[in-house]
């Protein structure tokens, strides 16, 4: 398999995505790199980063293969989830306190010992794995943070989650546990369970 079947090889593989390391793995060099870019099998969409030219640029995929630690969150999240058909205006992503990230986005920080707590895989909107918060822990930072979710949202946000056939309650109360949200949390599930 030469140099070129190897590439088409792994961007097929990978999502259509390959990193300057990869390349390297595949002895595929800097000029090589620079054909290919050329030839139009591969571009590049950031530093140390190529894509198949003939896909669209999944920027939530690009923005977690450059930030791995980078956590779809709160609007970005509830959107990945369809617990709203509102798009969000910029991307949510938490990362823990000590993690820098350099773009446009609405960056949360954390302590490491609340960062990990709902991480699950999902599909990006064009079709790509992605971290993201559950929709559990996403309900806990919607109503730890009230002020940045407008009451209409909210409302849908808890009616597609309660109406959903994957709602977890158990899950829910005990992160509103660890969240200290335990009893605004608690009124709403006995409200939202009698409908």
């Amino acid at each position: 398999m030469n140099n070129e079947e190897k590439l088409i090889e792994f961007l097929k593989n990978n999502h259509g995505y390959i990193s300057t390391s990869e390349l390297l793995e595949l002895k595929i060099y800097k000029p090589q790199i620079r054909f290919y870019i050329n030839k139009g099998i591969i571009e590049r969409v950031c530093h140390g980063l190529y894509m198949d030219t003939g896909l669209l640029k999944d920027e939530y995929y690009i923005l977690q293969k450059n930030y791995p630690s980078a956590i779809f969150s709160y609007n970005t999240a509830l959107h990945i989830l369809n617990l709203t058909n509102k798009t969000p205006s910029e991307i949510d992503i938490t990362v823990p306190r000590d993690k820098r990230v350099r773009g446009n986005y609405n960056v949360h920080r954390v302590s490491d010992n609340y960062y990990e707590i709902g991480i699950i895989e999902a599909t990006s909107p064009f079709g790509n794995p992605v971290k993201v918060y559950n929709a559990e822990r996403c309900i806990c930072d919607m109503l730890r943070s009230e002020k940045e979710f407008d009451l209409e949202l909210q409302n849908r946000v808890l009616d597609y989650y309660f109406n959903s056939k994957d709602k977890n309650i158990d899950l829910l109360l005990e992160y509103s546990k660890i969240f200290n949200i335990y009893e605004k949390v608690n009124t709403i599930v006995e409200v939202m369970m009698k409908w």
